[in-house]
């Protein structure tokens, strides 16, 4: 009898040894930690969609960025589970509107982002033990635009401008495991741009939508 009670005891203990590396394994793969958050810097690489707002009046009538997709990358660094600084740059490029023209369409504009960003989040844990970070995003930096103009398709001019523009946003990262989830992400650019000897100075608003896939560094 206590022969017994003792091999069933080595068997338990053996089993809780050999299973506790494995639990700790599927927890590193899987992302199942208890109780903290993901907290490794990260860069998620996304595409999407913005729309370039009217960006000056000229002797043409309003001159349109109109729809342009959209790639970018945003590099995140958490300081805490509810607060992080992020890097982020993008590139978007569209034709150029003039709606009072026939057509309207005489020209195409490119932009290129670059700003620094306080990343505000409220982490918590979905369904299967993966992590939801909801958030917000707000920050400032420069905005590029580049515009060429065009008849018969030939560039008859072009404009180029840089300018400080401040941007809010927000959006939603899910973890599948603690280094791998996916990011999306809805954002207002304001800008203010001034193109010497253009038409003076205006203020624009360029919103965007994206989705990305997030790697921990």
């Amino acid at each position: 009898m206590f022969s017994r009670v003792k091999a069933v005891a080595t068997l338990i203990a053996a089993s809780a040894v050999l299973a506790h590396p494995a639990a700790a394994q599927y927890r590193v793969h899987y992302g199942y930690y208890p109780g903290t958050p993901p907290m490794d810097p990260s860069v998620t690489v996304y595409g999407g969609y913005m729309n370039l707002g009217s960006y000056f009046n000229s002797t043409l009538g309003p001159t349109n960025g109109g729809d342009a997709g959209l790639i970018g990358a945003q590099i995140t660094l958490p300081l805490s589970p509810n607060f992080a600084l992020v890097a982020n740059g993008a590139h978007a490029n569209s034709n150029l509107l003039f709606p009072s023209l026939a057509g309207g369409q005489y020209g195409n504009s490119e932009v290129w982002l670059f700003d620094g960003d306080i990343q505000l989040g409220a982490p918590f844990r979905a369904y299967g033990g993966h992590w939801i970070n909801p958030f917000l995003q707000f920050g400032a930096g420069a905005m590029q635009y580049q515009a060429q103009f065009y008849q018969t398709n030939n560039t008859i001019g072009s404009v180029s401008s840089t300018n400080f523009t401040f941007n809010v946003g927000g959006g939603l990262d899910y973890f599948f495991t603690r280094t791998f989830g996916l990011r999306f992400l809805a954002k207002d650019y304001i800008g203010s741009y001034q193109y010497y000897g253009y038409y003076g100075r205006r203020y624009t608003d360029n919103w965007s939508i994206s989705g990305g896939l997030l790697f921990g560094l």
